[in-house]
Formats: structure tokens, C-alpha cells, sequence
């Protein structure tokens, strides 16, 4: 496939273990925990799928098709919820690709808005490298049970004209 050209798939029940293949290959960026282990994690994977709000790219180019790149989202909250690409894909517009998907989604939304790590946390840095880049707006940080570090909300007003 062309850089930056990834077809956007919503995700199936037959999709969940090569999604939680994608959780083992991104576990470093969620401070080291394999969320394809974590059952609480695994079945929130497979609602999401089951309410048709998760969506995902694959490398159709590749023997078994591997998923590339996820993202769940909440429509109720106008908020992505999980997203992770694959290491060796990333800066190849998968990101991209799916934003671009998850904002059809959410046609109705004035603004949506995502989590992720703290300025001076590491595990953050290209997330919010990226979201800044797509126009998002950083907001009110806060630490919860859910997260093991104190996270940030960000922001984007969509354009709808």
C-alpha cells in the first residue's frame, strides 16, 4: 500500500487476536504492560468491537494481514479511547488514517478530545508530538486508579463547513 494511503477497517470478533497481537507489539508505549494479557483489557477490546467502535489498518502486503494500527472511540463521549500503531509503521500515515476515519464517525461532534501521557512523561511524546500537529489543544491533566501516571486531555474543534 502507499504511504499514507491505509484503508480503514471497522474491526470484527474474528479481527480480536491479531488486535491483541498489535497490544504485545506496543506494550512499551503503555509503560511496559502487555494489555493483550489483561482481561479487563481484552474484553473491553472485544465490546468495542461488538459496538462496531473500533477500527483499525492492516498490511494487506503481509502473510496473515497484520493489524498496523488501532483505535477505539466513544461516539457518547466524542473521545478516542485506545490507539496504537505498530513500531515498525510508524511516520507512514497510519495515524492519519485513522483520525481521518474516527472524525467521519463522529460527524456529529463539535469537538472530540483523547488522553495520553504527560509533558514530562516519555511514554507521551509522540502522541502528543502528533496531536499537536493535527490541531489538537492541550487541556486539564489529572491522575486516576485507571492510568499509572497522571494523564493529559487534548482537544480538537472539527471543522464541519
Amino acid at each position: 500500500m502507499e504511504k499514507g494511503k491505509w484503508e480503514v477497517k471497522k474491526a470484527l470478533p474474528e479481527d480480536a487476536d491479531r488486535w491483541f497481537e498489535l497490544l504485545t507489539a506496543v506494550q512499551d508505549d503503555f509503560c511496559g504492560l502487555d494489555l493483550s494479557k489483561d482481561e479487563r483489557h481484552r474484553s473491553g477490546v472485544k465490546e468495542n468491537i461488538n459496538r462496531g467502535i473500533a477500527i483499525y489498518v492492516e498490511d494487506d502486503a503481509k502473510e496473515n494481514c497484520p493489524i498496523i494500527g488501532a483505535m477505539s472511540f466513544s461516539p457518547d463521549k466524542n473521545q478516542i479511547t485506545w490507539l496504537g500503531v505498530h513500531p515498525d509503521y510508524r511516520k507512514q500515515g497510519v495515524v492519519s488514517s485513522l483520525l481521518g476515519a474516527v472524525c467521519i464517525e463522529l460527524k456529529h461532534a463539535e469537538r472530540i478530545k483523547v488522553k495520553t501521557f504527560c509533558d514530562d512523561d516519555r511514554y507521551g511524546r509522540a502522541a502528543r508530538s502528533f496531536y499537536k500537529k493535527h490541531g489538537f489543544e492541550e487541556g486539564e491533566t489529572f491522575s486516576s486508579d485507571r492510568y499509572p501516571h497522571p494523564v493529559q486531555v487534548f482537544r480538537k474543534t472539527l471543522d464541519r463547513r
